[in-house]
């Protein structure tokens, strides 16, 4: 048997784990840790018998807090936005120059053939996409 575990050690052990989660991101070590707490602050108001029984129980209460907000949390925290991409260029008019597209003060590569187009001719960019500009036809 343990001997029963002070409820500062144990607010400390779970307070320890939720810094050493900020970390590393595993988002196991803060369900641990917050089980820790909460034992140690139902120790303040309840004696418990031993200290396996206040370990299994802040590992119990892990298990529960982790399945019950493991997947709130990891949504709330992803990046992944339904809105579009905000880009600086989008759209104007641009030149020919040595094979490439000068706009807004950029030399653009293009997917479109330029063999039609003459050295300083102005064409008009309807996008741009993976770093090469979609000109306007």
């Amino acid at each position: 048997m343990i001997d029963t575990i002070s409820a500062a050690y144990l607010l400390a052990f779970g307070i320890l784990l939720i810094g050493i989660e900020v970390l590393t991101f595993s988002f196991v070590l803060v369900f641990i840790g917050l089980g820790f707490a909460i034992v140690a602050l139902l120790s303040f108001f309840y004696l418990f018998d031993n200290g396996a029984i206040q370990i299994a129980l802040a590992f119990i209460l892990a298990l529960i807090l982790a399945f019950s907000l493991r997947k709130t949390l990891m949504s709330k925290l992803s990046k992944s936005s339904t809105k579009p991409e905000e880009r600086a260029h989008t759209k104007g008019v641009g030149f020919v120059e040595d094979g490439l597209i000068k706009f807004d003060g950029t030399y653009w590569k293009t997917l479109d053939d330029l063999s039609d187009y003459q050295e300083g001719d102005r064409v008009e960019i309807q996008d741009v996409i993976d770093n090469k500009v979609v000109l306007k036809k």
